[in-house]
């Protein structure tokens, strides 16, 4: 049975939690059997993203290659036309996905509740976590820092403890317990490279 293969490049090793996402697509729209592999060895982000692509075709040869660049605040649109005109010359360009949270990928982590509870063992626990509404978290200027917030509060720890609290840790647990597609979905830039995988995997040839 063909095995459909799929390699992530990053903007930092942070993001690697995007895997167990794209994964969660990849589950709602595909039977085959398949593996996601974050691309490790590359030249670093001053080389430049040609070389950083090139480099990941050649070290895991795939049949979709993702390119994640953050939004920062840049057009989600122009995002992707540098990530186009970055892809090397002679390679064919319908392998590529690109991965564009707005504004960073720690947005798509404040769409559910639940995860964030659980990810740091206080799955019961009913303090508010200042998530903010569906409608709101594409124009954060932080995700980042509200989903920080909301996992020291999600731990029911008093105040000095909150205080030795290091969140950066958790957050890749965030990504693997996230299940609800449906609230992934109010977002647009998930929408959209949930689009791009379903055009993918309806061109895809076994």
């Amino acid at each position: 049975m063909k095995r459909l293969t799929a390699t992530l490049v990053t903007d930092g090793s942070s993001d690697r939690l995007l895997v167990p996402l794209i994964e969660l697509l990849l589950d709602a729209h595909t039977d085959l059997a398949y593996q996601v592999n974050c691309a490790d060895g590359l030249p670093p982000a001053s080389a430049g993203l040609t070389a950083r692509i090139a480099t990941a075709l050649a070290l895991f040869p795939c049949d979709i290659l993702f390119v994640h660049r953050d939004a920062e605040g840049i057009d989600p649109i122009d995002r992707e036309r540098e990530i186009e005109s970055s892809w090397p010359k002679l390679q064919p360009l319908d392998t590529l996905i690109c991965v564009v949270p707005v504004r960073m990928t720690e947005a798509w982590l404040l769409t559910d509740e639940r995860p964030i509870r659980a990810a740091v063992g206080n799955a019961n626990g009913r303090d508010d976590l200042g998530l903010p509404a569906l409608k709101d978290i594409e124009s954060l200027p932080d995700p980042k820092k509200v989903l920080f917030g909301a996992l020291e509060v999600a731990t029911g720890k008093n105040a000095s403890r909150k205080r030795r609290f290091n969140p950066h840790q958790y957050r890749h647990r965030v990504s693997e317990l996230m299940e609800d597609l449906k609230s992934l979905r109010k977002l647009k830039s998930f929408r959209h490279l949930e689009a791009q995988i379903q055009k993918h995997l309806a061109d895809f040839k076994l």
